[in-house]
Formats: structure tokens, sequence, C-alpha cells
């Protein structure tokens, strides 16, 4: 029965990572620090997708209307900014599969004051 848990637990880890999914598992109900973990890191992965949303549409409206350069800038923040929260998506995807508490580099302190229980 022990694994059966465990197992549950890394799914609804893994399921933190995926976008506006963490939702599912941030209102769980008896949360191990694991899973409290990956959802607090889940829950600031995805302000910061917000947040590049953002930031790269303002950069849109104003330095890309620069005729070539411009263009050419913004799609390579678009470029950065999705590699980026890829990559971090599959890695904490991975992490919380294979059952490790793993720290998302940079994104660790915005996730520290998250309040999850």
């Amino acid at each position: 029965m022990q694994n059966h848990i465990e197992a549950r637990e890394r799914w609804l880890g893994a399921i933190c990572y995926l976008s506006i999914l963490v939702f599912i598992p941030m209102f769980s109900q008896n949360k191990s620090p694991f899973l409290a973990r990956h959802c607090r890191q889940g829950f600031a992965l995805l302000f910061v997708e917000i947040a590049a949303f953002f930031f790269l549409k303002i950069i849109e409206a104003t330095l890309g209307m620069i005729p070539i350069l411009g263009f050419l800038l913004v799609i390579i923040l678009n470029l950065v900014f999705f590699l980026a929260l890829l990559f971090v998506t599959i890695m904490g995807f991975v992490k919380a599969m294979f059952g490790e508490d793993w720290r998302v580099p940079y994104l660790d302190d915005l996730a520290d004051r998250v309040p999850i229980d």
C-alpha cells in the first residue's frame, strides 16, 4: 500500500510543473512535505510564466516596432524564455516522477514564499 501512496504523490508532484494544472495538487488533502515542495515550485513557475508572458508582450509592443532589429529581438527573447521555461518544466516533472526533491535554481527563493501546507 505504501508504494501506491508514493506513486500517487509522485504523479501529483509531476503535475505541479504543468502550468495551470498546479492547482489540482495544491488543493489535495494531506500533502506530504515532498508534494508541498513541488506545489510551491510549480506555483512559482506559473507566476514566472505569466510574468514572462506580459514582459514579452510589452517588449513586442515597444521595441518590436523597430523594423528589423526589433523583430529579431522579439524572436530571440521568445525563444530564450520558451526554452528556459521548457527546461525547468521538464526537469521538475522528471525529478518529481523519480521522487527527488529538486530546488529550481533562481526560483527557489520565490517558491519558499508560497504559503502551501
